[in-house]
């Protein structure tokens, strides 16, 4: 009885940690471990604790708006800047006539553009616009009648 109650306590005073791991990526066994208790024994307060569900709705929904701005950047194109290492000689006359050759190495930013992909602005479509630009928008119905022929030959065949 107490140790249950020490989970709760523990869970409890550790919703922002488990926020964060959600949100980080971490998987329910992952954020198990780290408390330190069962997988079990957090899944059961996982089910029946309103605090804690709402901690890991509230982490997977910032991973997910970071993943859909950085996947809307992707689908319309971005500007970058890259650092980019440039060789700069230098010839330097001595006074006894020799050239002396110096090599310095400059490091510029230099603004880039990335266009749009074609793969990101047809997934973004395709999870968005369903119905308007899905594969095959015909499929669910071509579906449907060709499991209703499979049952009418298996009813058919069954009754024979």
């Amino acid at each position: 009885m107490a140790r249950s109650d020490s989970c709760e306590e523990l869970i409890n005073n550790s919703l922002d940690k488990i926020e964060s791991w959600v949100e980080g990526g971490d998987t329910d066994k992952d954020i198990a471990e780290k408390l330190g208790i069962g997988y079990s024994t957090y899944r059961k307060y996982k089910n029946n604790n309103v605090a804690l569900k709402g901690a890991i709705a509230t982490g997977k929904d910032k991973a997910n708006q970071e993943v859909e701005k950085s996947l809307l950047k992707i689908c319309k194109g971005y500007k970058y800047y890259e650092e980019v290492a440039t060789k700069v000689k230098t010839e330097t006359r001595k006074p006894d006539g020799t050239v002396v050759i110096a090599e310095d190495v400059k490091i510029s930013s230099v603004k880039k553009y990335k266009g749009p992909e074609l793969n990101a602005q047809k997934f973004w479509l395709i999870n968005r616009k369903n119905k308007a630009w899905k594969e095959d928008p015909n499929k669910v119905a071509n579906d449907s009648k060709l499991t209703k022929l499979k049952e009418k030959e298996v009813n058919s065949k069954v009754i024979e």
